[in-house]
Formats: structure tokens, C-alpha cells, sequence
């Protein structure tokens, strides 16, 4: 596509995700069953609201561990009930619709920037509301609820079924992720060591979640969890004196280390550990240091690195965790900001769809809730990608609808297309939408929704849609992105400061230290998925270049500092003396209050 704009070829980009055959077989099977009983019972209406609920869970099953698959399927079922009743008990006044939108909008948005289990079950509420005050109501409110709830039963029993058949197997795959990608950084050259860099923040963060944070309370010791902790707490050494074979010295073993790593990963995943050579040991001090820093991780048990802190702090209760979120959440002015802004968004979009006279347009607020929200991707993104999928999906359900008799056959579809769904929607939002279309529209028609004018009645609802979200939620009231870009990097760059204050001295803890350097990679890995996702956005097309400079002058000091600190070895590029730590200190503050008076571009407000 060498003719259109660079946002619109990135928006368009298709990813290579590999297709989780267990996923698909579980969101067929999920979805077949309560349509097949409907259907045995005489009760098809039934059926495609149990539907409902099958599909909710399909697009919600993962194949993370039964902890936090339980967390990921149930609480977007509970939020999407309670969505439907709320949505029921409005009875059709077009007042109280539009606001409970609004309320419903506050608390998603609110409930949306805590994680990201609460922004799934959050979303759902939002969208399940949405899609109840479009229901007939000629049924108790109770019904559609409580059979979205039973809907989702078949795919969640298969989907913790597999987890429990196979304990341990998520945490230890996403252990061994983490320890691949650090192979790959260990091989990595100048070209390619920041996007590896990269990687692997994303891969320990995904790791340090699955096994540890996601748990209701601390692994046992002795427990599989403890030991792959205690991988993760090897790990980061690794990751310290990794910038050492940027140097010349240990430049030459380089693929040694990676081929090590590597091994303890194949090890970690099946459980079959082995004897790892490793090169011998070189002059150089960094050097030296990396090779223990891989002599430790290649040996196995659960005790933690000599003077490092072992990665099981102790955590408060769920419902204490949960309430302080919620409260951090309040307190914070961009969470605030962006919950308004999603509310009015919706407010507006639900006044059209009651007023207009549209036929039972929920799908239009619908599609101004998935347009909106940050997370899903910038603005003209999902406009563009969520238009052309509507459309392709609409042509798909009139098709079905138009050739397939009701019945068995469009079971048959419905199950096929959630499939589909499951294998292929990560790869683009656009093929997400093709599939979700027609599933709705297929699901409509027992449930009273259809007639010959549904598919163009949902394409309208999308086109008014779209041009709802540029409108409000773009060109009048814009994203916030201070928070998401310059802010946060102002903080990294603070925090860097206050990391070289400690960890170029002898005060320096190595606990808080740890802590303090997690979070610096946390806030610089967040940046960047940031600037890759606004991309798709040409109102910071300008600013985009100006940040990733700053974040990769944040990147190189940072890999310099965390070398010294654990290596006292202060020669690999960006690595700053500890008698200018004092100056150096000063001059990242200085950047941080420069971003934070001097944002380049549009920021929006």
C-alpha cells in the first residue's frame, strides 16, 4: 500500500499471531452447545440468548493459567449480566436509557484503567448495557440475563478443564518466553537491541504476572510457582549485565550465553533440566559478571541469586487490592478525564440512537463505545478498520441470512464464524469485526432483532457510529495523551534520577532498588507500546519522532545505570561514573521538566 498515508498502512497491518487450536475447538464446542439445546427444547430465542453469553466467554478465554482464566471468563460474565439487567429495566424510556449510559460509561471508564481483566469486565458491562436496552421486552427482565450467564458455562468448564489437566503449563511457558526473548537480546546488535529490549520487558512482565502477581496469595515454597519465581529473579542479573556483550570482550561469546539461556528455557518449559556448558570465564569484569549472572540461572532449585530479593512479596487481600485500585483510579485526573469523555461520547450516541428513530440502534452506541476507548487502538484506527469490517460482515450475514433456512444450518454458521473469530482476531481489528458481525445478525433473528432490514440497519448504526466518536470523541473533545506519553516519561526520567541517586552509591538498597528499576522498565515499555499504537493516529504524527528520541536517550542510560549498579563495570555505552552521578541526576530532571512544559505536537486535551 506504498500510496497511503504511513497511518493508514499500520492501521491496516495484519499481525502474525499463530492460531491457538485450543482456543478455536473450545469457542465452537462453547457455542454449539447452548444453540443445540435451544434449538432441542423448541426454544431458539432461548438459545441465542444463552448465545450471547457463549460468545462473551469465547472472546474472553485465554490460555493463561485457571487463576486467572477463572478471573478473565467470570467477572466479564457477571459484568455483562448485570449489564442486560440494567439495560431490561429501563422499560424502553428513552430518558432513563440515555442516562444510565452516562452512569454506566463513568464507571467503565473508571473500572478500565485499573487492568486488564477490569478493562475487559468493564467493557463488557458497557457494551452488555448497550445491547439490553435493544432487547424485546416481552420477556421478564430476568431472562436474557440469567441465560447469558448459563451461556457461558460450556466454554468456561472446557476452558479450566485444560488449565487444571495441565497445572503449571501456562506459568512455565510464559517463564520460558521470558527466557527466549532474553536469548534474543543476548544476540541482538546495534540495529536491533532496543526493539529486543523491548521484548523483553513485555515477556517479564507477562511472566512476573502469570506467576506471581495474578495469584490470590504467595506461591508455597517448594511449589513449581517458587521455583519459576526464583527464574525470574536469576533472570534479571542476566538482563543487568546483558549490555555486556555490546562489548568487545564478551562480544565473541555472545552466542554461547544466548545458546545457554535458550537450553534453561527448553528445560524450564519441559521439565527435563540438564547440565549447560558455558564459555569459559573471560577477563574482563562485565564479562564476568554475565557468565555467573547465566552460571546462576542454569542452576536449578528455587533459592534466589546470591543478595538478590526473592520476586514473592507479600500482597494485601483481593478486596483490599481492589478497593485501593479503585480509589487510585479516582484520585487520578487523566482516568477522570477519560471516563468523561467516554460518557459523553455515549450520551450522545444513545440520545441519537433513542431519538432518531433508528430501529433498536444499540449497536450504534455500541460502536462508539469500541471506537472511543484508548485501548483498543487510536481513533481513526478503529473508524477505518471497524467501517470496513462492519461492511464486509454485514455482507456476510445478509448472505447467510438470505440463503441459510433457520435451524440447524444456521447453528452450523454461527458456530463456524465464532471460530473463525477465535483463530484470526488478534491478527487485525477489521477481521475481528468481520466475524462478530455476522455472528450478531445470525444471533438477532431468534431473538426478535431481525428482518430483511437488519444488516442495513446495522451498517447505518455503524456509519452514524463512526461519525459520532470523530466528532466527539476526536475532533471536539481528543484523547488525553499527556498522561500516556510525555507525563509518563517524565516520570520515567525521575525515576531514573532517583535510581541513579541510590544505585551509584553505597546507600543504594538492593530490594528498593529492584523495585524502583521494574517500575522504570514498566513506564518505558508502556511508552513504547504507546508511540507503536499512535501510529495510527496523524494528529501526532509530528510529535511521534521527538518522543521516541527521549525515550531511547531514557532507554540508553537506563541499561547503563542498572550495568554499573550490579556490574560496577561503567564502560558499555551510556553507562555514566559514579562521580557524576550527581550531574546526571540533574540533567534527567531537567528532560522530565522540559517534557512536561514542552510538549511537542497536539496532545489533545
Amino acid at each position: 500500500m506504498p500510496g497511503f498515508p504511513a497511518w493508514l498502512r499500520h492501521a491496516a497491518e495484519i499481525r502474525a499471531v499463530p492460531v491457538d487450536r485450543a482456543l478455536v475447538a473450545r469457542g465452537a464446542v462453547g457455542m454449539l452447545v447452548p444453540l443445540a439445546v435451544g434449538q432441542l427444547a423448541g426454544r431458539p430465542d432461548l438459545g441465542a440468548a444463552a448465545g450471547l453469553g457463549a460468545y462473551g466467554a469465547a472472546v474472553d478465554d485465554t490460555a493463561a493459567p485457571w487463576r486467572t482464566r477463572a478471573l478473565t471468563l467470570l467477572l466479564p460474565q457477571f459484568g455483562g449480566a448485570i449489564g442486560l439487567a440494567l439495560g431490561r429495566l429501563t422499560g424502553g424510556q428513552a430518558w432513563a436509557q440515555i442516562l444510565l449510559v452516562a452512569a454506566v460509561a463513568l464507571v467503565s471508564g473508571l473500572l478500565s484503567t485499573i487492568g486488564r481483566i477490569s478493562d475487559m469486565a468493564a467493557l463488557v458491562l458497557l457494551l452488555a448495557t448497550t445491547m439490553g436496552l435493544g432487547l424485546p421486552t416481552a420477556q421478564p427482565w430476568w431472562h436474557v440475563p440469567l441465560l447469558f450467564l448459563l451461556g457461558g458455562v460450556p466454554l468456561m468448564l472446557l476452558s479450566l478443564t485444560d488449565a487444571l489437566r495441565h497445572p503449571g503449563r501456562a506459568e512455565r511457558q510464559a517463564v520460558a518466553g521470558a527466557l527466549r526473548a532474553v536469548a534474543d537480546l543476548l544476540d541482538a546488535d546495534e540495529n536491533t537491541w532496543t526493539e529486543r529490549r523491548h521484548r523483553v520487558t513485555g515477556a517479564m512482565d507477562a511472566a512476573y504476572d502469570t506467576v506471581v502477581i495474578r495469584r490470590l496469595s504467595p506461591p508455597r515454597p517448594s511449589s513449581t510457582a517458587a521455583q519459576l519465581a526464583a527464574h525470574l529473579d536469576r533472570l534479571i542479573e542476566v538482563i543487568a549485565s546483558a549490555p555486556a556483550v555490546r562489548t568487545a570482550p564478551a562480544r565473541e561469546s555472545a552466542a554461547e550465553y544466548s545458546d545457554a539461556v535458550r537450553r534453561v528455557a527448553d528445560a524450564v518449559e519441559t521439565r527435563t533440566p540438564g547440565p549447560i556448558a558455558l564459555p569459559p570465564a573471560p577477563q574482563d569484569r562485565a564479562g564476568r559478571a554475565l557468565r555467573a549472572a547465566v552460571a546462576a540461572l542454569a542452576t536449578p532449585g528455587e533459592e534466589p541469586a546470591a543478595g538478590r530479593p526473592r520476586l514473592l512479596p507479600a500482597r494485601p487481600t483481593p478486596p483490599r487490592r481492589l478497593s485501593r485500585a479503585v480509589a487510585g483510579r479516582s484520585r487520578d485526573p487523566a482516568a477522570r478525564r477519560y471516563a468523561l469523555r467516554l460518557a459523553l461520547c455515549l450520551t450522545v450516541a444513545q440520545a441519537v440512537a433513542s431519538f432518531s428513530g433508528l430501529p433498536r440502534s444499540g449497536w450504534l452506541v455500541l460502536t462508539v463505545a469500541l471506537v472511543v476507548r484508548p485501548g483498543l487502538g487510536t481513533v481513526p484506527d478503529r473508524l477505518v478498520t471497524r467501517a470496513i469490517g462492519t461492511t464486509a460482515g454485514v455482507l456476510i450475514g445478509l448472505a447467510a441470512v438470505t440463503v441459510l433456512p433457520t435451524g440447524w444450518w444456521r447453528i452450523a454458521a454461527v458456530v463456524v464464524l465464532t471460530a473463525l473469530l477465535q483463530a484470526y482476531a488478534l491478527r487485525n481489528y477489521a477481521l475481528q469485526t468481520l466475524f462478530l458481525t455476522p455472528v450478531m445478525l445470525l444471533l438477532a433473528d431468534p431473538l426478535g432483532l431481525a428482518g430483511s432490514a437488519v444488516p442495513a440497519a446495522r451498517l447505518l448504526d455503524t456509519l452514524a457510529g463512526c461519525g459520532i466518536a470523530l466528532v466527539c470523541g476526536y475532533l471536539i473533545w481528543p484523547e488525553d495523551i499527556r498522561a500516556r506519553v510525555p507525563d509518563r516519561l517524565a516520570r520515567a526520567y525521575e525515576a531514573i534520577a532517583e535510581y541513579a541517586d541510590h544505585a551509584l552509591t553505597a546507600s543504594g538498597d538492593a530490594g528498593a532498588l529492584h523495585t524502583l528499576r521494574r517500575r522504570i522498565h514498566g513506564d518505558l515499555a508502556a511508552v513504547h507500546t504507546e508511540l507503536t499504537r499512535l501510529r495510527t493516529d496523524p494528529r501526532h504524527h509530528d510529535a511521534l519522532e521527538t518522543w521516541r528520541i527521549d525515550l531511547a536517550h531514557a532507554e540508553r542510560v537506563m541499561a547503563g545505570l542498572t550495568t554499573t549498579s550490579i556490574t560496577g563495570h561503567s564502560e558499555t555505552p551510556g553507562g555514566p561514573s559514579q562521580d557524576g552521578a550527581v550531574n546526571l541526576g540533574a540533567h534527567l530532571r531537567r528532560r522530565a521538566a522540559h517534557l512536561r512544559e514542552h510538549r511537542p505536537g497536539r496532545t489533545g486535551g
